[in-house]
C-alpha cells in the first residue's frame, strides 16, 4: 500500500514538474500551429516591393486617396556630386581619407559591443551555477525533510550535485 501512495506521488510530482510547459500559454489556442508561417506585417513592410516605404514621408489622413508629403524632413537629404562618387571615381587622397574615416567608424562600433556586453553581464544577477547549487540544495533539503527511504535518497544525492555547482561557482569567483 506504502508503495502505490509513494508511486503516485512521485507520478503527481513529475507531473508538476513538466506541467508549466503546457500551462504557460493557457486559455490560447495557436490556430496557426500546423499550417506554413503566412507573410507577416514585418515581412509586408520591410519587402514592400519596388517604392519601399519611408517612415518620415507618412502622414495620416482620413480619406481615401493617396496622400504623398513633400520630403522636408531634415533626415532625408540630397546627395553631393562628392558622395556620389564610387570607390573607383576617387582620388587616392580621397581613397585614404574614406579607409581611415571608415576603420575609426568599425574600432567605434566594436567597442560599444564590448562595452555593451560587459554591461549585460553585469547586471545579470546570480550565476548560472549558483542558481543551480540553490535549486539542488533546495531540493535536497526538502527531500531530507519529507523522510521516507526514497526521498532520504534522492535528497542525499541533490545534495550532492548542489554541493558541486556550488563548489564550481567558487573557483570560478
Amino acid at each position: 500500500m506504502k508503495k502505490a501512495i509513494l508511486f503516485l506521488a512521485a507520478v503527481a510530482f513529475m507531473a508538476a514538474c513538466s506541467s508549466p510547459k503546457y500551462t504557460y500559454n493557457f486559455g490560447h489556442y495557436n490556430y496557426n500551429a500546423g499550417k506554413k508561417n503566412a507573410a507577416t506585417n514585418a515581412d509586408l513592410f520591410t519587402n514592400a516591393g519596388p517604392q519601399a516605404i519611408q517612415p518620415e514621408l507618412l502622414t495620416a489622413s482620413i480619406s481615401n486617396e493617396i496622400v504623398v508629403a513633400e520630403a522636408t524632413s531634415p533626415s532625408v537629404e540630397t546627395k553631393t556630386e562628392a558622395e556620389k562618387k564610387t570607390y573607383a571615381q576617387m582620388n587616392k587622397v580621397e581613397r585614404t581619407a574614406l579607409r581611415t574615416y571608415l576603420k575609426a567608424e568599425v574600432k567605434k562600433s566594436i567597442k560599444a559591443k564590448k562595452d555593451n556586453v560587459k554591461s549585460t553581464t553585469a547586471t545579470k544577477g546570480m550565476d548560472g551555477d549558483l542558481k543551480l547549487a540553490a535549486i539542488f540544495g533546495a531540493v535536497g533539503i526538502v527531500g531530507l525533510i519529507i523522510g521516507g527511504d526514497v526521498f532520504y535518497i534522492i535528497g542525499g544525492i541533490a545534495l550532492i550535485i548542489g554541493v558541486v555547482f556550488f563548489v564550481k561557482w567558487l573557483v570560478r569567483q
